[in-house]
């Protein structure tokens, strides 16, 4: 698709912005005024079984417009960039062929980028290199690991946690299935992302807020998850089946399964994912404030449909 003219291109709307900004209600304004079908670029969204906890789409909005990879994954299954832009980009080009208009919406920086952007992701590692990773750590110790990853990829050496060993593993092999392939480490493809020439043609929204406003949001909606359900949600997942690697990581997942072992109070879960979710909203604002082409829209006060009405006159316009 990446060779395609412009004109040939499939236009795709996408809104974007950090966690509790109130993404969802716009997109399906948007969405229903414009034939349009949502896309989650939600890393953890696309799970079943913790609708709370990830903050899905209520039942009445995924009734109104046609959603898609929200809870269809099983959370036993990981989940990856790489399957998420052949996943999207199958359900582009179908919502495409049907005569609709696909309508990106999320805040996995990774996903959004790697999607619209065209990463390839060249290389992956093949199981003996996972092996031999792994194997170094058991033999000579994650110490050692970690500074071969600071001499293979020394920007995500730079940022990974260097006492986790399954993180410094997997970044390792990374690091060399991209070395075999560009001989460019993944952080350094992932820096260069927006210079590719992308595989459509992109309309950009980026929902911006006050930071007060947004961690203010944010405080209100772990209350209000704990409140709604996510402690029985976390309980149920870990009773009904293994959870994968990935589907773990969402935020608030280890610290309420903490308070279910009894490590934690529920007082000091609650600070915590507050905490995890203003420092993840910090890095989707980071990350968005780089991206090329993006019209920036100030949400503070505004309705969902005001704000949607301005999506809308923009996307009217760019058809004109």
């Amino acid at each position: 698709m990446s060779e395609r003219s412009d004109a040939r291109k499939i236009r795709v709307a996408a809104i974007l912005g950090p966690t509790a900004v109130g993404k969802s209600r716009v997109a399906v304004e948007v969405a229903q005024s414009v034939g349009g079908e949502i896309i989650s670029a939600d890393s953890m969204q696309v799970y079943q079984g913790l609708p709370i906890l990830t903050d899905q789409p209520s039942p009445e909005m995924l009734a109104a417009v046609p959603h898609h990879l929200i809870a269809t994954v099983p959370l036993d299954q990981e989940y990856s960039a790489a399957r998420f832009v052949r996943d999207a980009g199958a359900i582009i080009e179908d919502i495409d062929r049907r005569g609709g208009m696909p309508l990106l919406c999320g805040g996995t920086g990774l996903y959004v980028r790697a999607l619209l952007g065209g990463f390839g992701f060249a290389g992956h590692a093949d199981p003996a290199s996972r092996r031999r990773w792994r194997d170094l750590i058991d033999t000579e110790g994650l110490e050692a690991a970690y500074r071969e990853l600071e001499k293979l990829d020394p920007a995500s050496a730079r940022t990974i946690d260097a006492a986790n060993p399954r993180r410094v593993a997997r970044a390792l092999e990374a690091a060399e299935a991209a070395a075999g392939g560009t001989g460019m480490p993944v952080s350094a493809e992932r820096e260069r992302l927006w210079s590719e020439d992308s595989p459509y043609r992109v309309m950009s929204f980026a929902l911006t807020a006050p930071r007060e406003d947004i961690y203010r949001q944010i405080d209100e909606r772990v209350e209000r998850m704990l409140a709604g359900g996510a402690v029985e949600e976390v309980r149920a997942a870990r009773e009904r089946s293994h959870v994968s690697a990935t589907a773990a990581q969402a935020i608030g997942f280890r610290e309420i399964s903490e308070y279910l072992d009894g490590g934690i109070s529920i007082e000091e879960a609650a600070d915590i994912l507050k905490r995890k979710s203003r420092r993840y909203a910090k890095r989707q604002l980071t990350w968005m404030r780089k991206m090329p082409d993006v019209v920036r829209i100030d949400v503070a006060g505004r309705p969902p449909r005001a704000v949607a009405r301005s999506i809308i006159d923009h996307i009217h316009g760019a058809s004109d």
